[in-house]
């Protein structure tokens, strides 16, 4: 049901109807409004063109500019993986973005499509991350871009993910002095380019079999290993999680190497390492929430929070394993996982609905989810 206007303010009408004309030329108005997915800071406005834009509003002074730097930059992208931004009003606190209309996202595909489509989804997801990466990844570092949150957050849950090792009985001290290279090794690999920090399973819309990304909120310019390793983890950040085959995740990961190496950027041995480690930053920057879950699981979305340490502590170990690197940490998670695996025998990973094998558990779909198959 389309709204007329009480989801927009006077003020942010008028600097509406300014940035339109700017773009699309005088005469272009607001004639209605409505927010999406029941979220009052994103709208959809429609206009009297027949046309429709998306205007996300100011809730934060920081990540309303965060998103402003990375879509002003990804403009200049000659094919776009991201909608356009179509103008910006930093004192009315508004940005104008291209409406992307209804479409399916990867959470639909995951919860509500088949296999063949989930793999498919899978790889055309793959394929736009890549080509965003390579992309930013020829370019020099713009002064638009800032950082992307999940660096600080590692520092942040430190103390806490080593001190709930430490009441397990668990040994942490060499875990602790690897957890300080986090960040060198993701730097140091050199796959620097903009990177999306949330890019998760409803984060994305599929239009004529090509995905687009959105929600550039927590964005920055870094390591895109904390991207890629959405696929192993995999969605560490992500109301839509579930156990993710390698049979599924495989060929994703192969269109992303893909995407890189048709933009000449060679993925060598060092890629595993920036891989692994994202995957312990993952871990480690949900320091303090391990710490409350030991006590009382939560529910978040399609699962708790229990089944999802247990996935992410053996992605890490296993991708460990094959990098060779961050002994200590490794040693550590698997002690981590033994031991929680012991004392949480009902935490399992259980299946996405699109991907379920016969008999199996399979994750709940959430009441606020609406899907558009």
């Amino acid at each position: 049901m389309v709204a007329t206007l009480p989801a927009l303010s006077a003020a942010e009408t008028r600097a509406a109807e300014v940035l339109l004309a700017r773009a699309w030329g005088p005469g272009t108005s607001v004639r209605a409004a409505e927010p999406i997915w029941d979220r009052s800071h994103v709208v959809r406005l429609h206009l009297a063109t027949g046309r429709s834009v998306v205007m996300k509003k100011r809730e934060d002074e920081h990540t309303f500019r965060v998103e402003l730097g990375a879509l002003g930059y990804l403009n200049e992208m000659p094919e776009p993986v991201v909608p356009r931004l179509l103008g910006a009003d930093a004192d009315a606190g508004i940005l104008l973005i291209e409406d992307l209309g209804p479409g399916p996202s990867l959470a639909d595909s995951l919860l509500t499509g088949d296999r063949s489509r989930v793999r498919a989804d899978l790889v055309s997801y793959a394929e736009a991350l890549g080509s965003m990466h390579a992309w930013s990844m020829a370019r020099p570092r713009d002064p638009r871009l800032g950082t992307p949150p999940w660096p600080d957050a590692v520092t942040q849950g430190k103390d806490a993910f080593l001190g709930a090792a430490v009441s397990l009985g668990l040994a942490a001290v060499a875990a602790g002095t690897e957890i300080d290279q986090l960040c060198v090794l993701l730097n140091e690999t050199g796959y620097h380019g903009l990177v999306h920090g949330d890019p998760c399973p409803d984060n994305v819309r599929f239009l004529d079999g090509h995905c687009r990304i959105f929600d550039f909120e927590h964005s920055g310019w870094g390591a895109v290993a904390l991207d890629a390793s959405y696929l192993m983890a995999p969605f560490p950040s992500c109301w839509c999680f579930g156990r993710l085959p390698t049979s599924v995740a495989g060929p994703a990961l192969a269109a992303y190497r893909g995407r890189l190496q048709a933009a000449g950027i060679d993925l060598g041995p060092s890629w595993d390492v920036a891989m692994t480690a994202a995957l312990g930053a993952w871990i480690v920057a949900w320091g303090r929430t391990i710490t409350k879950v030991l006590e009382e699981d939560d529910e978040w979305g399609t699962t708790t929070m229990r089944p999802r340490l247990l996935t992410w502590l053996r992605s890490f170990t296993s991708a460990a394993g094959r990098s060779d690197v961050l002994p200590g940490l490794r040693v550590l998670a698997g002690e981590l996982h033994e031991r929680l695996s012991a004392r949480w025998p009902e935490a399992v990973t259980a299946d996405y609905p699109a991907l379920a094998r016969p008999g199996s558990a399979q994750v709940q779909v959430p009441d606020f989810w609406q899907p558009q198959v």
